[in-house]
């Protein structure tokens, strides 16, 4: 993380910081989330920093993923610390993934439990028990506002930091 700099355009009529951290969730629907910054002596900010999906959108991008790598100048606000602008993020991986060229492979899953109030819950493969995360961001981002235990869902998934966890969500007809 940089000192304070006044950057002193039309841009940025504020003192900005440049952060370097990782993003530590982000809803598409609520069309916010946080960023956390890495560790830096003597260097503000020590708090979650809000990361609004405009700030996304103006670097050509519609989500971020949990745990992505992050870049930004970020403002100290009325409302705390905010990204006034993305300079540098890991894409998100469903992206990722559509945009190998390659068709997207998509494989039964069943629920093991989803919790909406907590925003999250696992699903596993027919006949495994290893259990794959799904964050209620990847469900929203395709549409998908509930699941129940039991359902029959389709995936893509990948390694995340925590592990295996859904990338891609659909639903079968």
């Amino acid at each position: 993380m940089d000192s304070v700099a006044d950057i002193g355009n039309s841009e940025h009529p504020e003192p900005v910081v440049r952060v370097t951290g990782q993003i530590k969730w982000f809803d598409p629907a609520k069309g916010f989330g946080f960023v956390v910054a890495d560790p830096a002596e003597g260097v503000i900010p020590r708090s979650d920093i809000m990361l609004h999906v405009s700030c996304l959108r103006a670097y050509g991008e519609m989500t971020a993923d949990e745990g992505a790598r992050i870049t930004c100048n970020v403002a100290h606000r009325e409302r705390g610390w905010q990204v006034v602008e993305v300079l540098e993020m890991d894409r998100p991986r469903a992206s990722l993934i559509q945009d190998q060229g390659e068709a997207v492979v998509f494989e039964a899953a069943i629920v093991k439990w989803f919790n909406a109030s907590k925003g999250f819950g696992f699903v596993n493969r027919p006949n495994s028990d290893q259990d794959i995360f799904i964050h209620i961001s990847v469900m929203r981002q395709f549409g998908v506002d509930m699941l129940q235990t039991g359902e029959q869902v389709l995936i893509v998934s990948g390694q995340g930091q925590k592990g295996e966890s859904v990338l891609i969500l659909k639903k079968p007809h």
